[in-house]
């Protein structure tokens, strides 16, 4: 059985296998130039880092249960903590449980997509 799932790039809905990230067409999409400015500065790398920590996991899973592991969107198997407002928008909400919410990967890009466009934050091209 092969196991499939969705391309890394944000509004991609191609399937992919599930040790890849990206599909061929977004495979080289300066992905790694995106990360490696990413975790040049501090801010980056705390930000990279915060996505790792213990506390993040737990209120994740907290949402997970608040939520009862389905999409707040679409009711779907929830797959993602999602921050409401962006830490990119307000770092000092990424620990406020009435700030995370939880999603499908489906949902989550879509919505991702919109916050690029509403809060004007650049998306890892």
């Amino acid at each position: 059985m092969n196991i499939k799932k969705r391309c890394g790039k944000v509004g991609c809905n191609a399937l992919i296998d599930i040790t890849e990230t990206y599909c061929r067409k977004h495979t080289n999409h300066n992905h790694k130039q995106y990360e490696r400015i990413r975790t040049l500065t501090e801010e980056g790398r705390a930000y990279k880092r915060f996505y790792s920590t213990k506390e993040w996991k737990s209120l994740r899973y907290q949402a997970f249960l608040r939520d009862g592991f389905c999409c707040v969107q679409c009711g779907r198997e929830a797959e993602v903590g999602d921050h409401i407002i962006p830490t990119k928008v307000r770092w000092d909400l990424r620990l406020d449980i009435d700030n995370v919410q939880s999603m499908c990967f489906e949902c989550h890009n879509k919505k991702t997509a919109e916050d690029e466009q509403k809060y004007g934050i650049c998306p890892p091209t």
